[in-house]
């Protein structure tokens, strides 16, 4: 396939079904392809929206309520503490 730029109005775009053979229809297939890549972006905003949406809805828990949870748990356990000295 051949890539180059050439100054033409007739011209095949995309797919060999795509030919363009005046200015008119140059500029309605540059707004064809506007269209396609604003619809793309909104579909990626709308699944990034989607994901954010979903994991706030799970309520994931913060390290800092995991730390109390533990210190809870080993406060109510019958086991001695361990003692935190640190070895030279």
């Amino acid at each position: 396939m051949e890539m180059h730029f050439i100054f033409s109005d007739k011209v095949v775009l995309l797919f060999d079904f795509w030919s363009v053979h005046s200015p008119a229809g140059m500029a309605f297939s540059v707004l064809v392809v506007l269209l396609l890549a604003v619809l793309y972006e909104s579909i990626k905003v709308g699944k990034a929206k989607l994901l954010h949406q979903a994991l706030v809805s799970l309520s994931i828990p913060t390290s800092q309520q995991l730390i109390e949870e533990m210190d809870q748990d080993s406060s109510g356990s019958d086991s001695p503490p361990v003692s935190k000295t640190r070895l030279s």
